[in-house]
């Protein structure tokens, strides 16, 4: 019985655990991320937040990042080196697709939640969720991202240069802030996935009422000589203003990491407006992506080099999704898709690939269990998750993963503080 199958025993009972949970207990807290599934904790080499102890910064109380050694950093709130390595939508899973975890732990959730945040640690992740928080033990375990929503849940029909609607996106953003404020656990605070900076933002701006101030704004452009990536950058330049200051009002102390972007996706004007204001610039890899090779299978530096020139800000990726096969590899609209084995050596040399880039802040990995919607483009013959419906693993993903991030973790604080 290995690690997994004996975290995840029927119902929960702590019958088959023996010195495994002591393994986990220690972990826990002591904080010794790089914990071997069968090895021992060392005690005292990470802080509670998993900032290594052998990096010492000023404390602040709140995570901070800043240049160690030629390489970006996160700083703990205890004045520790630290470097993200998570795994996202824990909470959604419990929306909808609960019921097979929930009947393994008798309808527990509590039970089942705590589960899940173990595991999370057993495969050598130190972070927990960058996307809505529905699972309440995974922010008071791992530092945590604040996934946040703009007023009346828009995307893109704002705007910006409208000054009754600045005030509305103040007051939701301030409100939604306080409520983490003093959350030493919160790593930054993020905004909407895949935010779109391109045509259907030139055109909503485009058929605003010709009173609308951002339409005005438009024809002053235009009048100006400017393109429409011009002007996007300048929409960008005003709205990434107006973000900052309201998250810096409600939590002043945290990070402001704006949108979660897509590699390749933005206009350049875009990404030189929104570095000009965030402290850290948020990208993914997708399954969805038409790039080749697959941005989800070898990681792209060039591409996350560009984005890096083009904002000048360290960087975290903030969702990377990497599908396998349950059998034999087979051709999808997403690239081919490797048998389990093979995948997770992809997946090792990828993250490793990612934090060798001095500029890479941290990795978090979509997903942890559960189907996700683009998953239909694999027909039912395979999954990104590392673990199965019921919270049983996916073994051979499991145990390379929890190999690939602590080697990857631990490189990055060796290497740094050398």
């Amino acid at each position: 019985m290995n690690f997994f199958s004996a975290m995840f025993s029927e119902r929960g009972r702590s019958v088959h655990f023996g010195n495994i949970w002591k393994t986990v207990a220690c972990a826990v807290l002591t904080g010794a991320l790089f914990v071997g599934m069968r090895g021992e904790c060392k005690e005292q080499e990470y802080d509670r937040f998993g900032g290594f102890l052998g990096m010492e910064r000023e404390a602040t109380g709140f995570f901070r990042v800043e240049k160690v050694g030629g390489r970006w950093m996160f700083i703990t709130p205890e004045g520790h080196g630290y470097v993200a390595v998570g795994v996202n939508h824990i909470g959604s899973y419990f929306e909808k697709q609960a019921e097979p975890l929930l009947q393994r732990f008798g309808g527990d959730r509590q039970k089942a939640e705590a589960a899940l945040v173990e595991s999370v640690k057993a495969m050598g992740f130190n972070a927990g969720d960058a996307y809505t928080m529905n699972a309440p033990q995974v922010p008071t375990n791992l530092p945590w991202v604040a996934s946040l929503n703009y007023p009346e849940g828009e995307k893109f029909k704002m705007d910006v240069f409208d000054p009754a609607w600045q005030a509305r996106l103040r007051e939701v953003v301030v409100k939604q802030c306080r409520a983490f404020a003093e959350d030493p656990f919160v790593l930054g605070v993020a905004f909407i996935d895949l935010p779109h900076w391109r045509n259907l933002r030139v055109h909503y701006f485009k058929t605003l009422p010709e009173s609308a101030p951002g339409r005005k704004r438009y024809e002053e452009a235009k009048k100006a000589g400017m393109s429409d990536e011009e002007f996007l950058g300048l929409a960008a330049d005003t709205f990434y203003a107006q973000l900052r200051a309201a998250v810096k009002e409600g939590a002043p102390h945290h990070l402001f990491l704006g949108e979660k972007f897509q590699l390749r996706d933005a206009p350049d004007a875009v990404l030189k407006a929104v570095g000009k204001h965030v402290d850290v610039f948020c990208t993914q890899a997708l399954v969805r992506s038409e790039h080749r090779p697959p941005e989800w299978q070898t990681f792209q530096k060039e591409g996350y080099d560009r984005e890096f020139q083009l904002t000048g800000k360290p960087m975290l990726i903030i969702d990377w999704s990497s599908p396998f096969s349950l059998g034999e590899g087979f051709e999808s609209q997403a690239g081919y898709v490797k048998p389990e084995a093979e995948a997770a050596e992809d997946r090792a040399k990828w993250l490793s690939d990612a934090l060798s880039q001095p500029y890479i802040l941290g990795v978090f990995r979509c997903m942890l269990l559960g189907m996700h919607p683009n998953d239909k483009m694999l027909e039912g013959r395979g999954r990104r998750t590392f673990l199965q419906d019921d919270g049983t693993p996916f073994s051979v993903m499991t145990e390379r993963t929890g190999t690939a991030n602590r080697e990857a973790l631990k490189k990055v604080c060796e290497d740094a503080v050398k």
